[in-house]
């Protein structure tokens, strides 16, 4: 009886482990949902964004640092860390703006609703030529080199270039300057 109990118990533990995971993530998505009917709508602006070796699901995960202004509240800052993909932005930088919605509660608390404003391009390719530097119409235009690398290591951490296309665009970038 104590040697079937014994074999028993990794699995019942293992059980008893998955079914309080379940229910965590049960209960995160449902305060999720409540924030996101119930909370205070506010935005929020990224003062700073540092992309730290951890991945979920291919997808890297940010520390970042957002000052919030709700109605109803002086200014503040939360620290932060979350995949930049949950976020629903097509590319994130500081300076950008999201519409958020707060804890009334816990101003720490927080949901993205996604970017303040539409930022989808027309196109991939007016996405390259932009983070090289050009117009569609292969036109140099004036544009900031950091800038564009910055933009150009955004599209390779969201997975929307390959690295061969990556490295390619660095070296035009790099060549310009």
């Amino acid at each position: 009886m104590l040697a079937s109990f014994l074999m028993l118990s990794p699995i019942l533990l293992m059980l008893i482990a998955g079914l309080g995971v379940a229910c965590y993530f049960f209960y995160s998505h449902a305060q999720t949902q409540r924030l996101r009917e119930h909370g205070t709508a506010g935005e929020a602006t990224i003062l700073r964004m540092e992309r730290t070796s951890m991945r979920i699901n291919k997808s890297y995960v940010y520390d970042f640092l957002l000052e919030f202004k709700v109605p109803g509240r002086p200014a503040y800052t939360v620290q932060h860390r979350s995949r930049a993909h949950d976020w629903k932005a097509f590319i994130l930088e500081p300076g950008m703006r999201l519409k958020v919605k707060v804890d009334p509660n816990d101003p720490q608390r927080f949901v993205v609703l996604g970017p303040v404003e539409q930022q989808r391009p027309q196109s991939i390719q007016a996405l390259l030529a932009g983070a090289a530097g050009y117009s569609e119409a292969r036109t140099l235009a004036p544009s900031d080199p950091v800038k564009a690398l910055k933009d150009l290591q955004s599209m390779l951490d969201g997975e929307l270039i390959t690295q061969g296309e990556y490295e390619q665009k660095k070296a035009e970038i790099l060549s310009r300057m």
